[in-house]
């Protein structure tokens, strides 16, 4: 497959086969979230969230870094100037970015290179599966501005636990990809030059899977909300629609017929 390119101002997808790249490119700033930046993402993500030929993604960062969180001359600073109202209606639209990501029934890959700090964070907390370069360097620096985490608060204690969360959440404290690694915030870790083709030998992987692979996203996402019986009984209901799928047809018929399956996603 040919690949494929569209920016859309400070974001580009890069279309490849079976997956694509959603790129902060603010590189200059280190990919800082900037209303611009924030509007750009939601913009980008509407293009790609929804092509049946894009199964996986990554999100990853042009430059240096993956994001250093809020701009503090265009994100940070206008914020107490704002009415509750004009706040809420601010903070309403990085929600949309953050819910966008976790709510997709597509896996998706934070490729994280230099700094994942603050925002950008959080950024990488809303995706499923993280892979950090050994270089990187992570942080909650909400706190170092007076300010909370926003899906930190929420994502860090189920992976990490409480001890963690609250100390990187409440000392702002940088850590490095060894020791994200070591706590579970990341999943893996990888020379600086191995990050992007790590990262998309799994996207293609994972891209390659059954209709089922966006099916356990949602159910572990939903899981995390219910009792032991009510996720058993949600997942006997999304069982039954499984079992009705092309894909799970192909993967008994490929097994008896002894050869590898090719899923299509439906």
């Amino acid at each position: 497959m040919e690949v494929q390119e569209k920016e859309f101002g400070t974001v580009k997808i890069v279309r490849k086969e079976g997956f694509a790249e959603v790129i902060l490119n603010r590189p200059e700033k280190l990919n800082a979230l900037s209303p611009e930046l924030i509007h750009d993402f939601i913009a980008a993500w509407g293009n790609v969230k929804d092509d049946d030929a894009v199964r996986a993604l990554i999100i990853t960062g042009a430059g240096q870094s993956f994001s250093a969180g809020g701009d503090v001359v265009k994100d940070i600073n206008p914020l107490r100037e704002m009415s509750a109202t004009e706040f809420h209606k601010y903070f309403s639209v990085a929600d949309v970015m953050y819910r966008g990501i976790i709510d997709l029934e597509k896996p998706v890959i934070a490729a994280i290179n230099g700094y994942a700090v603050g925002a950008g964070l959080d950024l990488a907390l809303a995706c499923d599966i993280r892979i950090a370069a050994e270089d990187a360097k992570m942080g909650e620096f909400f706190v170092r501005m007076g300010l909370t985490p926003e899906l930190g608060i929420y994502m860090l204690p189920r992976l990490v636990g409480l001890g963690w969360a609250k100390l990187i959440c409440l000392t702002g404290d940088v850590i490095d990809a060894t020791q994200a690694e070591k706590i579970g915030f990341v999943e893996k870790v990888v020379p600086p030059e191995e990050l992007i083709p790590t990262a998309e030998k799994l996207a293609k992987k994972l891209a390659n899977g059954p209709v089922a692979t966006g099916t356990i996203k949602k159910a572990i996402n939903e899981s995390l909300k219910m009792t032991l019986e009510s996720s058993i009984d949600y997942i006997s209901r999304l069982q039954y629609q499984l079992c009705h799928t092309e894909d799970h047809k192909e993967a008994v018929t490929s097994w008896l017929e002894k050869r590898k399956p090719v899923f299509k996603g439906k």
